[in-house]
């Protein structure tokens, strides 16, 4: 029986310095699906919670990720050197394949930039419905090890969403 609690898994990430070299990858990377997250999705489907016009993808540096987190939980998000969530709008962004007997969402490449200045250390991915604190918290990714983003650095990835 698979145990994994989430709903989105980052296919693959990269962080890659200025020059374009990698300087560290991780692939098919599962995640956990938090209440708010779980609460969303059912919203959606069964209650008539409105869509987002946008989902964001952010990245912290949350020691512990529990079921119960709310984006006011979320410590350490970068506020420098040119970070922000970054917005994947929610109709027509999204390809929809049917996979090993399920549909996944697989969303388009995103990117994170240090424009300026260096940011971090980030440990997790994010999901969440609002650029700000003021939506929903969806699932968060733990990732292998900490990424710290030199002036140009740059973090790719591209992420999928199956039940």
């Amino acid at each position: 029986m698979n145990t994994w609690n989430g709903i989105l898994t980052i296919f693959d990430i990269q962080h890659r310095n200025s020059k374009g070299d990698i300087l560290w990858e991780q692939k098919n990377i599962n995640n956990i699906l938090h209440q708010e997250g779980e609460n969303f999705l059912l919203g959606v489907a069964f209650a008539g919670f409105d869509v987002p016009e946008n989902y964001y993808l952010g990245l912290d540096n949350r020691g512990t990720i529990t079921a119960g987190d709310v984006l006011d939980d979320i410590i350490a998000e970068p506020s420098t050197g040119g970070y922000e969530r970054q917005a994947i709008p929610s109709s027509g962004s999204f390809e929809m394949n049917f996979e090993s007997s399920h549909w996944v969402a697989t969303s388009p490449i995103v990117t994170f930039r240090a424009t300026v200045a260096t940011w971090g250390p980030v440990t997790n991915l994010f999901l969440a419905t609002s650029a700000d604190d003021s939506g929903s918290l969806l699932s968060t990714t733990i990732l292998a090890s900490a990424i710290l983003l030199a002036a140009n650095d740059t973090v790719t990835m591209r992420i999928g969403m199956r039940l």
